[in-house]
């Protein structure tokens, strides 16, 4: 088949070599140049790239934004396996990021979670196997059982300002905390985000094709040449 790669960071460049060892024929995106399905960055957004297909065309995307009935859009992102393997390298990155913005090791150190999803909790069990003390705010019974299932504390409700820890982490992309905290604060959500501009906290969003390009490329690989099978049958 025969594939327009539209740029994006480091995992969409390894994706795209990794087609080709599949033995598609991979090319740079010419506007205007025909192909049988064009594959785009994470995430895809609003990408203007979309206006410009013929009509029917197959557009791999990720996360996409808009109507787009004019095409065959097909989201290789938004699926379970890839959605857990992606949790698994966020959680990895926001470790690193974590480390980086301490002065003390995360052995001890009393870390809150806000978000109790699929990266919360791959990173809150990373978290407790390095030793650290760490509390999940979750408004889901289900996901705070599951929290707890983890060794983890866990709080139903927010306090304005929580105090005492010594490094906080968002998964939520909703703002949830009026006061700035009082401690090292790491963004994992998608914008808006749950804190207010110019709180000072470490932005640390798109972290598997910063930190872990080659396993974020593989782990999108399986989704995106099933799509291609599917389409092609």
């Amino acid at each position: 088949m025969k594939l327009a790669l539209l740029p994006g960071d480091a995992r969409q460049t390894i994706l795209g070599r990794l087609l080709a060892a599949e033995g598609h024929d991979v090319r740079p995106y010419v506007p205007g140049e025909a192909a049988d399905a064009w594959l785009f960055p994470v995430p895809t957004g609003a990408h203007p790239a979309l206006a410009e297909l013929p009509a029917g065309s197959l557009a791999l995307t990720a996360l996409a934004e808009g109507s787009w009935p004019r095409l065959r859009l097909r989201d290789y992102f938004n699926r379970e396996d890839v959605l857990l393997r992606n949790a698994v390298i966020t959680a990895e990155g926001a470790l690193a990021a974590g480390m980086a913005a301490l002065d003390r090791t995360l052995l001890g150190a009393r870390v809150l979670l806000l978000g109790g999803g699929r990266i919360a909790l791959a990173l809150a069990s990373r978290l407790r196997a390095l030793g650290a003390e760490v509390t999940v705010y979750a408004r889901s019974p289900a996901q705070r059982a599951l929290a707890e299932g983890l060794g983890c504390r866990t709080l139903a409700s927010l306090p304005e300002a929580p105090a005492g820890f010594h490094l906080l982490y968002n998964t939520v992309p909703a703002p949830l905390l009026a006061k700035k905290p009082d401690c090292p604060a790491i963004e994992l959500a998608s914008a808006p985000g749950g804190f207010r501009d110019g709180d000072g906290v470490t932005v640390a969003r798109g972290l598997p094709g910063r930190t872990a390009p080659r396993s974020a490329a593989e782990a999108l690989l399986a989704s995106v040449q099933a799509i291609i099978r599917e389409e092609s049958t």
